[in-house]
């Protein structure tokens, strides 16, 4: 199955959606150098010496005795076994197992949008960090945009939630010092606050609270006499 079905396209496209552990007793792969390291020269993502280990564990987990190789194991995320088959598999065959298991896993992420996710929120939460809050309103916003309607994301794209809510609730309390500097008179400081939340906030509701407090500070500024 090495060549006929692990480098099969097909495969990989339906692989994404999968934490794969590839394990093999066989340590005769040979080498091949990778960045600075030594790596498996028939799977270069890993090393022989992994391979092998992981085939000691995960064969004393999940087969009894002896079974016939090449064998392949689905589990939870957990490691609870879903189901297994011994034996050599095409690469069609292979991806109909993957599907059947993947109806009692659940809803999942392929490892593109994984990484997308993790490199979205760490830019969101640096930019945050950094007083970027128009850079981190955008990002989030559009997290949530793209993957809110895939379930597989659910637990991310709260997270994305969560840290817009905060950043909302920032810019909710600058609106009511706006509004305290509109009962102080101090016209100039309101706008100055309102018009950070339509800038750094802009598509998002908030935004449109500031416009409608805007609009309350020109009113209040002109029954005061001012321009």
């Amino acid at each position: 199955m090495d060549s006929s079905v692990y480098a099969n396209k097909d495969f990989v496209a339906a692989s994404k959606r999968w934490v794969n552990v590839y394990c093999s007793k066989d340590s005769g792969h040979g080498t091949e150098k990778v960045g600075d390291k030594e790596m498996c020269k028939l799977h270069p993502t890993i090393t022989c010496e992994e391979h092998v280990a992981c085939n000691a564990s995960a064969g004393g987990k999940y087969f009894q005795g002896t079974f016939r190789a090449p064998a392949t194991v689905w589990c939870k995320p957990d490691g609870t076994e879903i189901g297994k088959q011994q034996g050599s598999m095409s690469a069609k065959q292979v991806i109909e197992k993957m599907a059947e298991a993947e109806k009692v896993v659940g809803a999942g992420l392929d490892s593109d949008s994984y990484q997308y996710l993790l490199d979205k929120l760490a830019a969101g939460e640096k930019a945050a960090t950094d007083g970027k809050t128009k850079e981190a309103v955008e990002t989030y916003a559009g997290i949530l945009k793209a993957m809110g309607k895939n379930p597989g994301a659910k637990a991310y794209t709260d997270k994305a939630q969560a840290a817009l809510d905060r950043l909302t609730e920032e810019a909710r309390k600058k609106i009511e010092d706006a509004q305290a500097a509109k009962d102080a008179k101090a016209f100039a400081k309101a706008r100055e606050l309102l018009k950070s939340v339509q800038v750094d906030f802009k598509g998002q509701p908030v935004a449109k609270d500031a416009e409608k407090a805007l609009a309350e500070v020109a009113a209040a500024e002109k029954a005061a006499g001012g321009k």
